[in-house]
């Protein structure tokens, strides 16, 4: 990985496409993609003039991709969700990539850049349903190997990507701070019924979309709308994130760091996880791994930085790590990632 382009402006260093208004803008609205011009403007300290402008002039630029949402997939009515690494033959790279695209169960997958292997993220209804996803690919392609892992738990921190680096503490502290979200620990408690479906369906699509259109569209009120969204984001079951394509703000490329812990206390080895610029995601799993940890990565410094602070963690006793690259990747994160679970 080269190490990606920088410009000095006022002793900051910026990506060459974001200015450091812009970086705060995003990520206001990687932890709420909802919030309204003048929300933003309030908590950055702008007028509501410049926070739009710049949300303009990041879509036009295409920092700015889409907007869709995280949710509780098991308040959604899924059991489980399952990570499954995928060997085949490398000829059958494309066949695999677009059937993969057409399976309703998969939600995400990446090409780890090695023809042949794949990595895909299953939502599942039944637990047998994974034996099905697996005979299903089998089936059609010669596979040497798939190996699959629950996710038990996972921690959702997109808002934790630096999106720019300064160089004094009062710079990095009001560009760079971490944004609070809410957490609801009562999801388990709310039912999720067919218009809620509906409005989670539409806001994945297109996570700004107005509640007038989207009441419109599925044929309920307004308010009825607004109502049910509050809802569930107060519940902690969905989330509206911006999308952005990765390359324009400076990453080059997705770490997956896979783990072994210790019994020691695994609340405060993912605390210290937590606290490391560019970690986006933890998942607690089952299987071979106790925790995958997921980053962004601007060049090979960074990465080795990341794997250095993630190696001097008590508690982590053993580490795997692979690189996946980003080019294909224009809209991150992908629709219906998992959201926090704790």
């Amino acid at each position: 990985m080269e190490n990606y382009r920088e410009r000095q402006q006022g002793g900051i260093v910026l990506t060459e496409q974001v200015n450091i208004v812009q970086a705060k803008i995003l990520k206001e609205l990687l932890a709420d993609g909802r919030q309204s011009y003048a929300e933003i403007a309030k908590k950055i300290g702008e007028t509501k003039e410049i926070v739009e402008k710049n949300y303009n002039k990041m879509i036009e630029i295409g920092v700015i991709t889409g907007a869709t949402i995280h949710i509780n997939y098991k308040s959604f009515g899924y059991k489980a969700v399952a990570y499954t690494l995928i060997s085949a033959k490398p000829r059958q790279a494309k066949q695999i990539i677009e059937y993969l695209k057409k399976m309703p169960e998969v939600y995400a997958f990446f090409n780890r850049g090695i023809k042949g292997n794949f990595d895909a993220i299953v939502i599942l209804k039944t637990l047998e349903q994974l034996n099905d996803f697996k005979d299903s690919i089998k089936k059609h392609f010669s596979i040497f190997e798939i190996k699959t892992a629950m996710w038990i738990d996972v921690k959702e921190m997109n808002q934790n990507l630096a999106i720019t680096n300064s160089n004094t503490k009062a710079q990095e502290k009001a560009i760079n701070r971490p944004i609070n979200i809410l957490r609801q620990n009562n999801s388990k408690s709310i039912i999720v019924d067919e218009i809620d479906q509906k409005i989670a369906d539409k806001l994945s699509e297109n996570g700004r979309v107005s509640m007038e259109t989207i009441s419109k569209e599925i044929g309920i009120s307004c308010d009825n709308a607004k109502r049910r969204y509050e809802k569930l984001k107060k519940k902690g079951v969905l989330k509206v994130t911006i999308q952005v394509n990765p390359n324009k703000i400076g990453y080059q490329a997705l770490a997956v760091f896979f783990t072994v812990t210790s019994n020691a206390n695994s609340s405060a080895i993912i605390e210290k996880i937590s606290r490391i610029p560019d970690i986006i995601s933890i998942m607690k799993t089952t299987g071979d791994y106790d925790l995958q940890i997921y980053a962004m990565i601007k060049d090979i410094r960074q990465f080795l930085s990341i794997q250095e602070e993630l190696g001097k963690i008590q508690g982590i006793i053993k580490m795997d790590t692979e690189i996946l690259g980003l080019d294909h990747w224009k809209k991150w994160p992908s629709p219906r990632q998992y959201i926090s679970t704790f």
